[in-house]
């Protein structure tokens, strides 16, 4: 194949041929294709090309074509160059810029090589969490597990794990560590109870104790309450320890309910003791509290004897209230695992103890159910227990309540469906024989694919196709019959023989349609009649798959049943028209079917047939069809199917066909969807034609907006970027298009140059295009420079109010030197401002001071905690010299900070306790918004500190941090330093000190 052959070719061709090549990759013709089709149909073409070159041609290609490029994809064939790439892009790439990278390349990264893909994430990942789904870190755990914890207990990442639950098969190779070393992971976790529970089940329970204890090791554990996800995977003396330990709260023993909580966690005889007190209570909740906690703690004593005990126990049900029996019912599924035979005859009491209550609810039936097929799963070698689980399950179900079965064969072990089902048969062809095959199709639906390996089931599954089936049956054997792929071509033959009706059943006819089209003459010659089929109806294929490939007279006899339903005036609308579409696809005789009803009188069916078109077997004749009505009122539906046709239609075709409609008489509509499709499927250098539809003065302002959106696909032509420069002067819609690309959609190469146009539109005359130009602004800034003016003038104008997230977005285009001068402008604006205030405007210039400082903090949270902010805190240090804006420039110095400036913010605000006050508020909501934790050892160290000022200020601060002691159950020095603040000089000090409550 030559280049000319590729690119001569309509789009849909040439995307077959991409494919093509990815999966047989032939560099040489890649590489010699590759150039050509760039330089006709730009960057997303090649980019799905590329990874079928060369490794030199990708090696020099990928820089330009990333923006178009699926990394993943490229990695199956070169993922040495798209790692080594990654890499050079990170390393060039300043700090706050890396996550963008990331967000582009981390899929592609974490699935390649493990030792690489971790050497970049040691160098580059971002300070304060981990990129890309966490579940794709197991292979890299696979390969090295520590580096992995590494990653994870890194400082910065503190607040982020805090808040995620770490994948089970990432945390299933992490087990594999020594517990010593899972100790500093299991430490972050301790605060999320799921997230630590999860990785104590991930260990063996032998090293579970280790590993709770460890990861608790610098907390003082004396009021600590456990999260009971945590308590259930305890081993159990440490849950049991735990217990005990809670018990002796003062806030838990003086409630009785706290009390039989926890006592359910102790070992079996003090959980029962407990527990039993409860069942005797008046009060019906407090009884089923009490069967709760007592089968909770009999499943945790993983004690078959002890369960058999608490079955007996539960016979005393028979005369309770229904929510009672349910809420010690469902609690009774979970402990399934540890029944045993003995329990067989308790468990029979039960069933009919709740079976024949006048008040059973569907909760309790439920929860019978649920028990009995788990029973059925893990003991089916029990004959007991197995004949016991059949007849509640057979007691529990009704035509309209059959078991939904769990699937069997996630869980059985091999060869094991066939002792179940040797089990069940007997009651599933009792059933039948009552005419209730609920349990053979739940039991059908819970093996999967097993079902196909056992003759005897698919037996029964033929007798409930028979013709004395309810119609409503033997349509679900027929689907479950037919699953298997295997013998699903003869067995539908077979179906059809039972009742010709049966090709009305969807599986039935898409079989018949794809892979057994030698029954077509029986089933479309002569009107099926049956139970399947309404009497005096005539049955009417609906779509057929695969009717293309269909021969020609099956085509025309299927076109002729859709041609009886598009002329019967009695049939609705929707189904003529549905008719319509069903015979596109039947070759030559569908086509001609729907072109007589391109222009009916009915718009429905009309409309219908011009949809249908791209549908038939010649889409490439349709595409000037369609646009013959791209000036009628049929146009909206034209022009969208003409959108599909157009990857069936040359390019040089294409462009002619559309520079038509583009510049003739069509409707707005038609000549905008005449630009989107030249700039997808046509040439490049049809911009040069779109270029002079837009210089035109008489068209349409909506269609040069179209224009100018489709030149951002196309930016290789000097033709494009005349578009762009012309329409950031333009009128407001043009503009619009312009600031609606985004940096990652475009070449590096351009991304200077639009950057350009961005900032254009930020002086624009329309205020509407202005604020959209500056909100885009900030997204641009790596490729911006000398916009510190501009951004300047923005932030101080006083006719714009900019919000504190729209001021970051300013402050990242403008940096340090745009606030700090802008700062200064409106302060010097507020001190010549004679105004004392009022209801409509109250000092603009401060209130304008106050949201920069907001904007300020909000950027500087953004950026990564290495960033250089030494230009803001110079800046709020400058404000805080200035009158009245103390506590502004206070606050804005705590949030630039990490609690590590404290000292000089306290200094700050001497003499100004109202000040202090407030600053002692900010540190706190600091503390709590902190996405990179502070180090526990340097915190005490500020507190510390801080408290030996001796002033309000600082004291204050002090109060504030020491609070952060509640999470280490204050241990030392947390609690020595909170009664240290207890005796500080200052009377307010101590007085929010003995606020802090320790107990």
């Amino acid at each position: 194949m030559t280049p000319a052959d590729l690119t001569d070719r309509p789009a849909g061709a040439r995307r077959r041929v991409y494919p093509a090549l990815r999966r047989n990759p032939v560099p040489a013709v890649a590489d010699a294709l590759i150039i050509g089709v760039r330089e006709r149909f730009g960057d997303h073409e090649a980019a799905a090309l590329l990874p079928a070159c060369g490794p030199e041609t990708v090696r020099a290609w990928l820089p330009d074509l990333e923006h178009a490029l699926h990394p993943e994809r490229l990695m199956r064939s070169h993922s040495d160059i798209v790692l080594a790439r990654t890499g050079e892009r990170m390393a060039v790439a300043p700090p706050e810029s890396r996550g963008r990278i990331w967000a582009e390349a981390a899929g592609a990264v974490l699935g390649g090589d493990p030792a690489r893909a971790l050497d970049l994430l040691d160098a580059y990942a971002p300070e304060e969490s981990l990129p890309g789904p966490l579940v794709a870190y197991g292979r890299l755990a696979a390969h090295d597990a520590r580096r992995v914890v590494r990653l994870l207990t890194s400082p910065g990442r503190a607040a982020w794990l805090a808040r995620i639950v770490p994948p089970r098969a990432l945390l299933g190779r992490l087990a594999a560590l020594p517990t010593g070393e899972l100790i500093p992971l299991a430490a972050r976790l301790r605060d999320h109870d799921r997230a630590l529970a999860a990785l104590l089940r991930a260990v063996a329970p032998s090293r579970r104790a280790e590993l709770y204890d460890g990861a608790l090791a610098d907390t003082d554990t004396t009021a600590l309450l456990p999260g009971t996800a945590v308590m259930e995977v305890l081993p159990a003396p440490v849950r049991a320890r735990e217990a005990t330990r809670v018990l002796t709260l003062p806030a838990v023993r003086e409630r009785e309910e706290q009390v039989r909580f926890w006592s359910a966690y102790l070992p079996w005889p003090e959980a029962s003791a407990s527990a039993s007190a409860a069942l005797r209570s008046g009060d019906a909740e407090e009884r089923a509290d009490g069967w709760r906690l007592l089968v909770a703690a009999a499943r945790r004593s993983r004690d078959p004897r002890t369960v058999a005990q608490v079955v007996v126990r539960l016979g005393r049900l028979r005369n309770e209230q229904d929510p009672v029996r349910a809420a010690a019912l469902t609690a009774l599924a979970t402990v399934a695992p540890l029944l045993t035979a003995t329990s067989a005859g308790g468990l029979t009491g039960l069933t009919t103890d709740a079976v024949d209550a006048r008040d059973t609810s569907a909760t309790t039936t439920t929860a019978l159910s649920r028990l009995a097929v788990d029973v059925l799963t893990l003991h089916v070698d029990v004959p007991e227990l197995v004949e016991w689980a059949l007849r509640t399950i057979d007691a529990a179900s009704s035509d309209a309540n059959v078991p939904v079965l769990r699937r069997l064969d996630t869980v059985l072990r091999h060869g094991q469906e066939r002792v179940v089902f040797d089990r069940l048969r007997g009651r599933i062809e009792a059933g039948m024989a009552r005419g209730r095959y609920g349990l053979l199709f739940a039991f059908t639906h819970a093996l999967g694919r097993r079902a196909w390996r056992l003759p005897e089931l698919q037996d029964l599954l033929r007798r409930a196709i028979g013709p004395d089936s309810l119609p409503t049956v033997a349509r679900t054997a027929v689907g479950l019959w037919l699953d298997d792929p295997r013998t699903r071509s003869r067995r539908v033959a077979e179906v059809l023989d039972v009742d010709a009706s049966a090709i009305a059943i969807h599986e039935v006819w898409a079989i018949v349609c794809t892979s057994r089209t030698d029954l077509l003459d029986r089933v479309l010659n002569r009107p099926p009649h049956g139970r399947f089929v309404e009497n005096g109806k005539r049955w009417v294929p609906g779509p057929a798959p695969r009717a293309q490939w269909w021969l020609p007279r099956h085509q025309d006899h299927f076109v002729a049943l859709q041609a009886r339903v598009i002329a019967d005036s009695g049939h609705r609308v929707w189904q003529r028209a549905a008719a319509i579409r069903a015979a596109a696809g039947a070759g030559s005789a569908g086509r001609e079917l729907v072109l007589r009803h391109v222009d009916a009188s009915e718009v429905p069916v009309a409309e219908a047939a011009l949809g249908a078109l791209v549908w038939t077997d010649r889409p490439d004749e349709a595409f000037p069809l369609l646009l013959r009505y791209a000036d009628g009122d049929r146009a909206r539906v034209a022009l969208y199917a003409a959108g599909r046709a157009a990857r069936y239609v040359p390019p040089a075709r294409l462009a002619e066909l559309l520079g038509g409609v583009l510049t003739g008489a069509a409707k707005v509509t038609s000549r905008k969807e005449a630009a989107r499709l030249l700039a997808r499927y046509a040439q490049v250098d049809v911009m040069a034609a779109l270029g002079e539809a837009y210089a035109d003065p008489g068209t349409h302002r909506d269609v040069r907006a179209a224009i100018v959106s489709a030149a951002r696909q196309r930016l290789g032509t000097e033709a494009t970027w005349a578009v762009l420069r012309a329409a950031v002067h333009a009128g407001r819609e043009e503009r619009r298009a312009v600031l609606g690309a985004y940096p990652s959609g475009i070449s590096e190469r351009h991304r200077r140059a639009y950057a350009g146009l961005i900032a254009t539109a930020c002086r624009a005359d329309d205020r509407e295009v202005r604020r959209a130009a500056f909100d885009a602004l900030g997204e641009w800034s790596p490729w911006l420079t000398g916009v510190t003016d501009l951004v300047v003038d923005r932030l101080t104008d006083p006719d714009e109010t900019t919000p504190g997230i729209g001021v970051a977005n300013l402050l990242r285009a403008g940096g340090d030197a745009a606030f700090r001068a802008a700062l200064t402008r409106l302060v010097e604006r507020d001190a010549a401002d004679g105004d004392p205030g009022g209801p409509v405007t109250d000092r603009p210039a401060r209130r304008r001071v106050e949201s920069l400082a907001e904007g300020a903090a909000l950027w500087s949270e953004e950026r990564p905690a290495s960033a250089d902010r030494a230009g803001l805190v110079e800046a709020a240090r400058w404000l805080a010299g200035r009158d009245t804006f103390l506590g502004t420039a206070t606050g804005l110095l705590v949030d630039l900070g990490r609690l590590d400036d404290l000292d000089e913010v306290a200094a700050l605000c001497a003499g100004r306790p109202v000040v202090a006050v407030r600053t002692a508020q900010r540190v706190g909501a600091r503390l709590l918004t902190m996405r990179r934790r502070p180090d526990p050892a340097a915190l005490a160290g500020t507190v510390a500190h801080l408290a030996g000022r001796g002033d309000l200020a600082g004291g204050l601060f002090a109060v504030t941090l020491v609070a952060h002691g509640s999470e280490f159950g204050w241990k030392t020095p947390w609690r020595d330093l909170l009664t240290g603040l207890r005796r500080h000089p200052d009377a307010d000090v101590r007085e929010g000190a003995y606020t802090l409550d320790m107990s």
